[in-house]
């Protein structure tokens, strides 16, 4: 039982590294509600942090008239970007090693949501 319970907690964790939440998707485990739970947080923040990206990349070539302003930008919009991605992972991360199925701050709602479709769906 403690060996399930680390590979339960080892795949929870790691689903909030980028894309490898779909490690989660092909595991024995899958129908682990905690496993669930941390997989679809995981991979809402991954899409929502790649369209950030994304409009970032738009943002910073509609200031192509100017590169200073556009350095600028860059820097600031990637950097808060990137620490607030790192953030989320860690506080993830954190949850899901103690067990526990925390909500990130902004993005709970929607794993909330999608989850519920997805349960409704397999049924």
């Amino acid at each position: 039982m403690s060996e399930n319970n680390d590979n339960i907690r080892f795949l929870s964790a790691i689903s909030y590294i980028p894309f490898l939440f779909i490690v989660g998707h092909f595991a024995v485990e899958k129908d682990n509600p905690d496993l669930r739970f941390h997989k679809y947080q995981g991979g809402v923040l991954c899409g929502v942090f790649c369209g950030l990206y994304l409009l970032e990349l738009l943002l910073i070539l509609m200031l192509s008239f100017s590169s200073g302003i556009q350095a600028i930008a860059g820097f600031l919009l990637t950097g808060g970007i990137s620490l607030a991605y790192v953030i989320l992972i860690a506080l993830g991360i954190s949850s899901a090693v103690k067990f526990q199925q925390k909500q990130l701050p902004f993005i709970g709602f929607f794993t909330v949501r999608l989850r519920e479709q997805m349960d409704s769906r397999r049924r």
